[in-house]
Formats: structure tokens, C-alpha cells, sequence
């Protein structure tokens, strides 16, 4: 383990982005996405993956100064090219786009095509929460997950996200793969040589595993929820892929084992500005009585506390924050280091 100040793993990001090729802006943006998800406590989404974007760039998957465009549009609703831009810079681009939509419409759609893996779903709906909206995010995948009754990939664990304002400038919020866990999860338990529970992976055979060492090879992920988490699946293919013109199902490849091709991936951010519907002191008012009843239910035994949705994560993030320090583990510290050795760019360890 090596630990970092967040502000110096903003600044490494940012710098190293720039250092390929990648605007000012655009860098800022990969670099707040990556970082925020780190200091939320999810350290599979976060900046452990940008030597693998930068690796994809380099080899022409992704293009560093590409700019995400607007294909069509109506008032509530538009469809994004992302042109083959990093993920992170088509998402924000989108879910700004749905949110000014929803300032004037109430509810918004915006759909995207041609982009890539962006990181944690949870940041956009969280952009929309931060503007006093309710936010959600999806995305395809590359399929990683076998259907009820399958053995093989099937369909993508198609990441689902929604976010809702409480007026203290956190959130309520939820980020879940549509498989029991997301697929980075299991590469960083092989990255480690441990188990991981038997319920995350069907072999060959139908039969679930707990050896992560045959992921994706020989094994896949399993929906969370066995037919609930398929169905949900299939929901944000419909919203994601379907309706944008993105790469469907098996048109998708790996982000990460496939550097040198484009992805294609789709995504979908839905913006609802509730001020429209119902006024906001009332809006958080009963946010408030909700999150209190919830917390008050009945407590099994030898529990103290009652989560909402998010509560851990942000816990999380404001203690990283006021420490402004980060734990990262070996892995992530190593390509960290790499990246800095590739771009020449200087990484500050605590």
C-alpha cells in the first residue's frame, strides 16, 4: 500500500493526460471523475484504470483531442457522438447536456454512441444532483455477463446509477453493475490471488466458481439477482444502445483487452428537475423525512447504524478529504508509477 494527498493524485492525472495529448479542460475533467470515485471508496473505478486509458489512447482505441457533438436533439432529448473521445469527457459532456435540457423541460433524455469505458456511473447522476436534480447514469459494456440458463457471455454487466439531491450538498445515490459485482472487482481479487465469493461467476459449465483466475477466459459474471438483474440489464441496452446507434451486445469489444479498437460503448444520462414538480424546501423536507424513517427501522443484532444509499461513500470521501489522503493499493500505486515513468510526469507519495 502507498498512500497520496488527493490533491497531488488530481494533479498527476491532470498533468499526465495532458502530457499525451489531452486539453487542459478535458484532463481536468478524467482527472475529477477518476479522483472523486477514488475518495468515494471505490477504488476499482477510480484513477487505478488510467494507465489504462492513456495504453488505449497510444494505441489509437481512443483519440486523446477528439470532442463529443451533439447528432440530433429535441427540447427534452438529444443523441451524442463521442467521436471516440476518453469516456469521462462524452459523460460529463452528456449529462450537462441533459441537465440544461431538464432546466427547461422538467425531465430530460440524452443518449450517446461511440465512447468508451467512463469510469463509475455514479459522478454523472451525482452531476445532477449537485444542481438540485435527480440524476441517472447507465452504460453498456462489452458482454461479460451470462444470461439465466446461459454458460457463456451473453450481455454486459451495463453499470446503472441514480443519484437524488438532500440540500446539505451530498446525495442519496446508488452505483451498481447489473452483474452481483462489477467486473473490476474480480480482476483486482485475481490481481491479489484471492477468492472471491461463488455467487460473482459461472464457469464453462453453468456452475458457479469462486477462482477469479479464470476470469474472462474461462469464466463470466453472473446477474445480480439471477433474472431481476438480467431484465435490468436489457433495460439500459434499450436506453444505452438500442435507441443511440451504439455498438449492441457482441458489437461491443473490451475496453482493456482490446487497446487498439474503438468501443462504441453507449450510454444514457436522464436528468429530472424536481422544482418543476414540486418546491424544493418541500422536496428536501421529505427527502429528509424518508432518509429518518429509513434509518430508524429495527436494527439486527450487534448492528449500530442504518445506512441510506451513498451514506457509506460519502463518509468515505469527506474523510479522505479532510485528511487529503488516500491508501492505494500495490497495484494501483504500480501503474501510477508507470504512467509516470511513460509521461515523464513526477508522482508524490505521502
Amino acid at each position: 500500500m502507498k498512500a497520496i494527498a488527493v490533491n497531488k493524485l488530481h494533479d498527476f492525472a491532470e498533468k499526465a493526460l495532458v502530457e499525451i495529448g489531452m486539453s487542459a479542460q478535458d484532463a481536468r475533467t478524467v482527472a475529477d471523475v477518476l479522483v472523486t470515485t477514488d475518495t468515494f471508496g471505490v477504488l476499482s473505478h477510480g484513477t487505478k484504470n488510467l494507465l489504462g486509458y492513456v495504453q488505449k489512447i497510444q494505441a489509437s482505441g481512443l483519440k486523446a483531442n477528439a470532442e463529443p457533438a451533439v447528432a440530433a436533439e429535441g427540447p427534452a432529448w438529444a443523441i451524442v457522438d463521442g467521436n471516440e473521445a476518453i469516456g469521462m469527457v462524452t459523460a460529463s459532456f452528456a449529462m450537462n447536456k441533459a441537465i440544461e435540457k431538464a432546466r427547461q423541460c422538467g425531465v430530460a433524455y440524452v443518449g450517446v454512441r461511440n465512447s468508451c469505458h467512463f469510469g463509475a456511473a455514479g459522478y454523472y447522476a451525482n452531476m445532477a444532483a449537485r444542481e438540485g436534480m435527480v440524476g441517472l447514469a447507465m452504460s453498456n459494456t462489452d458482454p461479460i455477463m451470462a444470461v439465466p440458463n446461459g454458460c457463456r457471455v451473453s450481455i454486459g454487466s451495463n453499470p446503472f446509477s441514480y443519484a437524488a439531491p438532500t440540500g446539505d450538498g451530498k446525495s442519496v445515490f446508488l452505483d451498481v453493475a447489473l452483474s452481483n459485482v462489477a467486473a473490476l472487482k474480480v480482476v483486482m481479487a485475481k490481481e491479489k490471488g484471492a477468492q472471491v465469493p461463488a455467487e460473482w461467476l459461472i464457469d464453462e459449465n453453468g456452475r458457479h466458481t469462486s477462482d477469479p483466475s479464470t476470469f474472462p477466459e474461462h469464466s463470466c459474471l453472473s446477474p445480480m439477482a439471477a433474472h431481476k438483474g438480467y431484465g435490468l440489464a436489457v433495460m439500459v441496452e434499450l436506453l444505452a444502445s438500442v435507441v443511440t446507434g451504439a455498438g449492441l451486445l457482441s458489437e461491443v469489444p473490451s475496453w482493456n483487452l482490446k487497446l487498439e479498437t474503438p468501443n462504441n460503448v453507449g450510454h444514457a444520462f436522464i436528468a429530472i428537475d424536481v422544482t418543476k414538480m414540486i418546491p424544493a424546501d418541500m422536496f428536501y423536507a421529505r427527502m429528509a423525512r424518508m432518509a429518518q424513517e429509513l434509518r430508524s427501522a429495527p436494527k439486527a443484532e450487534g448492528v449500530d447504524r442504518i445506512y441510506m444509499p451513498g451514506e457509506m461513500e460519502w463518509d468515505k470521501r469527506e474523510k479522505a478529504l479532510a485528511e487529503n489522503r488516500l491508501e492505494l493499493t500495490d497495484v494501483m500505486a504500480s501503474n501510477l508509477e508507470k504512467l509516470s515513468a511513460m509521461t515523464g510526469v513526477a508522482i508524490e507519495w505521502l
